[in-house]
């Protein structure tokens, strides 16, 4: 009888430990190193031109441009979405100015994609304050101070006109192509952010030189008026009526790139030295230039990268 009761014992003791092995195996097999973490520079990697962290340095971790006004400029760097972020100031030193080198893949853009978190400051959009806040500008020849690319907040009207104005900012992206017939200059600018609280919100535009399409995402999400309808200027035409589509881009003697200021106020040249010309005074981080359009299910895939990634 006790052999029966020994050889039992053993037999459960053996399946326990068979089962405890199971079990650490299958723990060590399902074991995610990196948290459920998605690392964002592997969603079109190979069309990645610059990527900037702000962790501290402004530094472009793709193409290694480094600021060139470090010791003068009145941003800063704070707890951000990911890390650090660039905090923006309003007074005319604010922002990150660089010298684009002589083979920046920047100048010779044909399409693009940027990708940027932003967290706008309430209170800051009404005509009495200095709008028009920039959040990145390269600049160019071809067009006064407007340049070949930019992301710019619109100022709003005073408000009580409207819950839009009160509580959303109008996004302005800018782009230039030299040799196009007629409208060298594309705006897309009936988009909106909310800013009525400080929320970090990511924002993702695109251009594609063969469909001729402008795309722009929040938080993943494909833009739309502020009614709800979808965003009707994704077609960009250069002539004739609707008759001509833009295709490639082609920029005019860019030479300098601005992160939440205007290039000629940071470059010291006062093409542009009207008040309403602002630096950006919210929060960037997570930066990143493409020399493609991006698809939909890879901004999607960015934003959803990027989320795990956060603070």
């Amino acid at each position: 009888m006790k052999n029966k009761f020994r050889i039992l014992g053993t037999v459960l003791f053996g399946t326990m430990m068979a089962m405890a092995l199971m079990f650490t195996s299958c723990k060590k097999d399902n074991d995610d190193p990196d948290d459920g973490k998605i690392d964002p520079g592997t969603i079109a990697k190979s069309n990645l031109i610059a990527y900037f962290a702000f962790e501290g340095d402004g530094k472009d971790e793709v193409g290694s441009m480094t600021p060139s006004n470090m010791s003068t400029t009145t941003a800063t760097f704070v707890d951000g979405r990911r890390g650090k972020a660039l905090q923006g100031a309003a007074d005319k030193n604010s922002g990150l100015l660089y010298t684009l080198p002589a083979d920046s893949k920047l100048k010779t853009l044909k399409a693009f994609s940027f990708a940027l978190w932003l967290k706008q400051v309430p209170n800051t959009i009404e005509t009495t304050d200095l709008p028009e806040q920039m959040v990145f500008h390269l600049d160019g020849k071809g067009d006064w101070i407007w340049g070949n690319l930019f992301l710019l907040q619109h100022r709003n009207w005073p408000e009580g006109e409207s819950e839009r104005d009160r509580n959303f900012a109008e996004m302005d992206c800018y782009f230039w192509k030299d040799d196009a017939q007629e409208w060298k200059g594309q705006r897309a600018n009936n988009w909106f952010v909310e800013v009525s609280v400080p929320t970090w919100r990511h924002i993702i535009c695109t251009y594609d030189n063969v469909t001729s399409e402008f795309h722009g995402y929040i938080d993943g999400v494909h833009i739309t008026h502020f009614d709800g309808a979808e965003y009707g200027g994704v077609k960009r035409w250069q002539a004739g009526g609707e008759e001509v589509p833009l295709g490639d881009l082609k920029f005019n003697n860019p030479e300098k790139f601005a992160i939440g200021a205007w290039c000629d106020r940071l470059a010291g040249t006062d093409l542009q030295n009207d008040d309403w010309a602002s630096p950006f005074k919210g929060l960037i981080d997570e930066f990143r230039i493409y020399d493609r359009a991006l698809t939909a299910a890879e901004a999607k895939d960015l934003y959803d990268a990027e989320v795990t990634q956060i603070n």
